[in-house]
């Protein structure tokens, strides 16, 4: 008798422990990242326009730096963002690191709630070099190389949808703006990195050999420099690629889209990180999910509701 009683609660604690071990594995995410497209233009931009590149470097640290601070502080401590977390960032990009930092390292936490959300911005980001990458290349067909780094991209089920969305409309969610609103300074070194990403396109489209695109992109980088010295909090939407490079969003509006369509997403996140319309974790990673899932990931194409259809776009 005593030994059938001991047989079932043996049974009882290993069946415990598997729906156990079932319920932890359903909380980890897949960590299926690409590897970048592979290409003889690769690295153009680190090997011949190394200031531009170590700008860039400096700007990958900026979004995860910030990410896991909001997380850390929940987002009400302005000191601690606009003070520490800002000049933090400030700091490794004045050491002009000449290879992009390890996000995951900068942002363990972060990585640790939204994961997916954060291989969607890389996947965006390995574009963002490829372009800059090909633009820097003696690549003589380029814009057969960037049909191909999109069509690469575009492969991913973390691709961003490459359809303009409506930024208006993504401004207005219960917590929009609240990162901007209580935190201009370090929203101001946000946008400024956004104006640098696209301001250099049309520049770097436009000089004939490699000379005149690191003298085309010097203005750009000392407009840059001057935004991070002096925010510029008077803005009251990030830039955008049509304004800062329109002959490079006339030419290639797809690519454009999905980078001001990234941008708009970092800044969403940034809100809901920071607001308390959304008190715990487990509630900021739920609407983060919702929003990748629902309006930027391309499988939402077809019924997402933000998708801008005839209306110019602007802010």
């Amino acid at each position: 008798m005593m030994r059938h009683r001991s047989t079932r609660i043996g049974v009882l604690v290993v069946l415990a422990m598997v729906v156990s071990a079932l319920a932890a594995c359903s909380q980890f995410e897949p960590r299926d990242k690409r590897f970048y497209y592979r290409a003889l233009w690769n690295f153009a931009l680190r090997e011949d326009l190394v200031e531009l590149d170590s700008e860039f470097n400096g700007v990958d640290f900026g979004h995860s730096n910030l990410y896991e601070n909001l997380l850390l502080t929940g987002g009400k401590d302005v000191p601690a963002i606009e003070e520490r977390a800002r000049k933090e960032t400030l700091a490794f990009i004045a050491t002009k690191p000449r290879l992009n930092p390890n996000e995951e390292a900068i942002a363990p936490t972060y990585m640790k709630l939204a994961w997916r959300a954060q291989n969607t911005f890389d996947e965006a980001h390995a574009l963002h070099r490829a372009t800059y990458d090909i633009m820097a290349s003696d690549e003589p067909d380029k814009a057969r190389a960037l049909r191909d780094v999109q069509a690469y991209y575009q492969e991913s089920a973390y691709a961003i949808t490459a359809q303009r969305l409506d930024h208006h409309r993504l401004d207005q969610f219960p917590y929009s703006k609240t990162f901007r609103n209580r935190f201009p300074l370090f929203n101001a070194t946000i946008w400024s990195y956004h104006y640098l990403q696209v301001a250099v396109y049309d520049p770097l489209q436009a000089a004939r050999d490699l000379a005149a695109k690191a003298q085309a992109v010097r203005p750009i980088l000392a407009t840059y420099r001057r935004y991070l010295d002096r925010p510029p909090v008077e803005w009251t939407f990030m830039p955008l690629t049509a304004e800062l490079s329109p002959s490079f969003a006339a030419r290639y509006p797809e690519i454009a889209n999905i980078f001001d369509n990234l941008h708009m997403l970092h800044d969403n996140i940034s809100d809901i990180l920071a607001s308390e319309v959304l008190p715990t974790w487990e509630a900021k990673r739920a609407e983060i999910y919702r929003l990748v899932d629902t309006y930027y990931l391309a499988s939402a194409d077809a019924t997402n509701p933000m998708i801008m259809q005839d209306r110019e776009h602007h802010h």
